[in-house]
């Protein structure tokens, strides 16, 4: 089995990208803003905090992981989740970076690619893809991350 890091806020987008990937008997850690509120057991599952109180916080908790997905929710009229993207989508992408991480894949709001692009494109020392909440992204997303297909620059509508 091959261990994930899924990181982001609880909601939709992240439920459905942990079950994709439990689905597929891969192993995650889900690194979440309220671990309290994540009620799956599963054995190939570890849930820890996401801990944004600085940014080595963040890297030391992405530290040993080759593959990171990050999920950012798509409703735009949900204060929280856009705060939350808005405030800690590029301190999130340069932690994944610090930590040494190999691959990681971005979900979010078809919406929003415009913000979520425009930082990825800056950094050429990471492979990445965008997935859009369109379709069946949380298959997309599990895929990509124990398949990888798509490289550097992609977008996967």
């Amino acid at each position: 089995m091959k261990e994930i890091a899924l990181a982001g806020i609880n909601g939709h987008i992240f439920s459905d990208i942990l079950s994709a990937l439990l689905h597929r008997q891969a192993a995650v850690n889900a690194i979440v803003t309220n671990p309290e509120h994540l009620m799956i057991e599963n054995t190939a599952l570890t849930v820890s905090h996401l801990n944004t109180a600085t940014k080595e916080t963040l890297a030391e908790g992405f530290e040993g992981y080759n593959t990171v997905i990050l999920a950012f929710g798509d409703k735009q009229t949900d204060k929280d989740a856009n705060d939350f993207a808005l405030k800690r989508y590029a301190e999130l992408v340069n932690a994944v970076r610090e930590a040494g991480v190999t691959r990681l894949i971005v979900v979010g709001g078809y919406n929003a690619e415009a913000f979520f692009l425009g930082d990825l494109r800056r950094h050429n020392d990471i492979d990445w893809v965008y997935i859009s909440t369109e379709g069946d992204y949380a298959t997309r997303a599990a895929e990509e991350a124990l398949n990888p297909t798509r490289h550097r620059e992609e977008y996967i509508a």
